[in-house]
Parts: C-alpha cells; structure tokens; sequence
C-alpha cells in the first residue's frame, strides 16, 4: 500500500461517508451490473445503478477520469462537499477520494484508469485500496448466513 495512502488526511466529510458506509452495510445488500473493456493500457469499468440505490465508492490509488454518461446523482465527498451531477459529465477522479451517493434516476456511471492488467481482478487490486476489515467481516458473516 502506497505511503500516501495509508494515512489518511483530515477530511470534514469522510467521518460522515464512513458512518455511512458502516450503516449501508447492514442492510441487503445490492449486486450492481458491471462492464469492464480494456484497451492500449487504459481500463474502463461502467457501473449501472438503478434509481434509489445508495452507494459508496471504492478509494483508488490512482488519478483517473469519470464520466456520467446516464442519470443524475447526489455526491458527498469526503472532504464535506455534497453536490448533484447530472449526465453527460467528463469529471477528474482524485486518488484518495472516498464518496456515498444516492442515483436520483437510472445511472449509468464510467469510470477509467491507466494499467497494463487485462482482467477486472488484477485491475482492482492494483487501482483500488483495500475495503475496511470490519465492512467486509460483516458482509462474510451474513453471505456465510452467521448473520441476518
């Protein structure tokens, strides 16, 4: 894990995105259909959320660019800022970032890193930091049917 990363800077929203988080945990949770393409050292993973789902982002370890290409969603980021964007979009992705969001319609959402993996699960583990021990605990415990 990078240095930069494993220190995490104060931020007036994060409390607010991981109690969040922490809450969102305890309810069913909801598998989101994703599309992964890779192509010339870029990967590009488009998320389609339906309206109403609530959802929290994985923290990247990598600049990258966003972009809304459906729908409209209300974004806190963890340094407080809450915020309706609405598609079409192109928006910069800052390594480090942590956000909740609600998709007030149809989503569908893009999002694209440089890397030279040709497989989803290779691409997450060297761009995305690793989840919170105690959010995937639980989620295992009630996958495994230990929890309701």
């Amino acid at each position: 894990m990078p240095a930069e990363l494993q220190q995490v800077p104060e931020k007036p929203g994060l409390e607010k995105v991981l109690a969040f988080e922490d809450e969102l945990s305890k309810l069913p949770q909801f598998d989101a259909k994703l599309d992964h393409l890779f192509s010339g050292g870029m990967y590009a993973r488009t998320i389609y959320l339906p309206a109403g789902t609530l959802i929290t982002g994985k923290v990247h370890k990598q600049d990258g660019i966003d972009v809304l290409m459906k729908g409209s969603m209300r974004v806190m980021s963890d340094d407080g800022t809450l915020k309706v964007v609405t598609a079409p979009l192109v928006m910069a992705s800052k390594k480090g970032v942590k956000r909740a969001g609600l998709a007030l319609t149809d989503v569908e959402w893009v999002s694209t890193h440089t890397t030279h993996t040709t497989t989803p699960e290779a691409a997450e583990d060297e761009l995305v930091e690793e989840g919170r021990p105690h959010i995937l605990a639980l989620l295992n415990q009630e996958a495994k049917g230990e929890i309701t």
